[in-house]
């Protein structure tokens, strides 16, 4: 949930179906695992005797782990994730997020569940907003993100800024699980938006650590989806490497020359390797969002530098559904901008200084060694090749109603006024950007740039560490 915001609203993940039995084993072989090793660990702390004997015991294992995470923390990460699921077994499981009584839900008074009207609402609100109101595919992954590494107190900064810092996946979960109902399909068709019923819903959460993907409910799949599901697997991994390849350029320990596979492989790596001090790079190099549609980027290499926003002006005619987007993505956006700029400019003030002399205090923060007061804002290593800039917001609408959106929101006059995100509109009918200027109102922009064009994005990240200038990849176009 995001930080501005108080949930109103629990939901519970239960067994599948009649599985109450397995969901009751399942927890007790967890219960029993992690009491033993509760106990092995607090036991031979208090005592001296149990204390030696656990040390001589544990030593040829801890030390064949311990080589394994120098030497292959990719392969060690693989094996001891399968050793977990056969030490607790698989269980399948379910959200239950439908109300069973329509009471007021407040933050005071929270309650189970959403009602058929409230899931309609939000599902309305978000496939209106990013244009999702025909044409809908056999198979549409709602996908989260969320990130996962060894021995890092920071690593709630690589996570969801809108859902505090959390993985997004259990988000996507919902929102998928709330689309396939048969309910709520109904309630969006009387207000315009008609999903078929050959169309299946799946959630899905994206680690941006080392690029793969966990499906949520896919057993829950018919029949019919499972061959779609699986192309759309193969590509995602296909894309995942990719990403990969691209994301290593920028880390010096990573040759240039990987292929994705061998990239894939790298950044698995360093999820695993408890020593990494730069598992990933995150935000860095943030430096604009666009909120518009994705046929206006689609074709263009933005070297990660840009946050796509999904929005379709034309079904939004009067900006209804653009301003409380705008408010949201605006905030979230200029607080990841900002961090990254104040930790970039004075990291010692602003910033948290190395990771390399922090101490985890109080399940809080982070403090340099044991005599200093807690710390703030990002790690030397997150921010050693940001290009510090303040946000710059273009969004897909015409001037009037971002001007009526900008009058009527607080929270943008405090931001955009005070200069803390740049505002530019790109017209939806023409090539003409305006820029927003507090004492001016909107001037249009005037330049001109040559835009290098290459065939695969590879071509012009290959053999490069510094930031590229964007460039449009003729393959992308090609497949339009």
């Amino acid at each position: 949930c995001p930080v501005g915001a108080r949930p109103a609203h629990a939901i519970r993940e239960a067994p599948a179906g009649d599985a109450e039995a397995d969901g009751r084993a399942w927890l007790s072989r967890r219960t029993r695992r992690l009491a033993w090793k509760a106990r092995l660990i607090q036991g031979s702390r208090r005592d001296p005797a149990r204390g030696l004997l656990a040390s001589l015991a544990g030593a040829p294992a801890a030390l064949a782990l311990l080589a394994g995470r120098m030497l292959a923390p990719a392969a060690l990460g693989r094996w001891t994730g399968r050793l977990r699921d056969t030490a607790d077994g698989r269980l399948a499981t379910r959200l239950r997020f439908t109300a069973v009584e329509d009471t007021p839900a407040t933050p005071q008074t929270p309650r189970d569940g959403y009602t058929d009207a409230e899931q309609a609402d939000r599902l309305h609100a978000f496939l209106t907003g990013i244009g999702l109101t025909r044409g809908f595919s056999p198979l549409v992954a709602m996908v989260g993100h969320g990130s996962n590494s060894l021995n890092n107190p920071h690593l709630s900064a690589y996570d969801c800024g809108a859902c505090s810092g959390r993985h997004s996946g259990p988000n996507a979960r919902l929102l998928a699980a709330m689309a396939n109902r048969p309910e709520v399909r109904a309630l969006l068709r009387a207000r315009g938006v008609d999903i078929p019923a050959t169309t299946r819903f799946l959630g899905c959460e994206h680690n941006t650590c080392d690029d793969r993907f966990t499906w949520y409910d896919s057993d829950a799949l018919p029949a019919s989806h499972v061959q779609a599901f699986a192309a759309l697997r193969r590509t995602l991994d296909q894309a995942g490497a990719l990403h990969a390849q691209e994301r290593c350029r920028r880390f010096f320990s990573a040759p240039l020359r990987l292929t994705p596979a061998q990239a894939h492989r790298h950044v698995a790596g360093r999820r695993h390797d408890y020593g990494q001090a730069r598992p990933e790079l995150g935000h860095v190099n943030n430096a604009a969002a666009f909120i518009g549609r994705r046929a206006a980027t689609r074709g263009a290499f933005f070297d990660r530098r840009l946050f796509l926003i999904s929005y379709d002006c034309a079904a939004d005619a009067d900006g209804r559904a653009l301003e409380p987007m705008l408010v949201a993505n605006g905030q979230v956006g200029a607080g990841i901008s900002l961090e990254y700029y104040f930790s970039t400019v004075d990291n010692q003030r602003y910033g948290s200084g190395s990771k390399v002399t922090h101490n985890v205090a109080g399940l809080l923060g982070v403090m340099d060694g044991a005599n200093s007061d807690l710390r703030t804002g990002l790690p030397a290593q997150m921010i050693e090749i940001h290009e510090p800039m303040r946000l710059l917001v273009v969004v897909e609408h015409r001037l009037e109603v971002l001007s009526a959106i900008y009058a009527r929101q607080p929270v943008l006059r405090e931001l955009i006024g005070n200069g803390w995100v740049q505002l530019a509109a790109k017209d939806p009918d023409s090539p003409a950007l305006h820029r927003f200027m507090p004492d001016r109102g909107w001037v249009r922009w005037a330049g001109s740039a040559a835009t290098p064009r290459v065939r695969r994005s590879a071509d012009w990240t290959r053999g490069r560490r510094d930031a590229l200038a964007p460039a449009l990849i003729e393959m992308a176009e090609e497949a339009n």
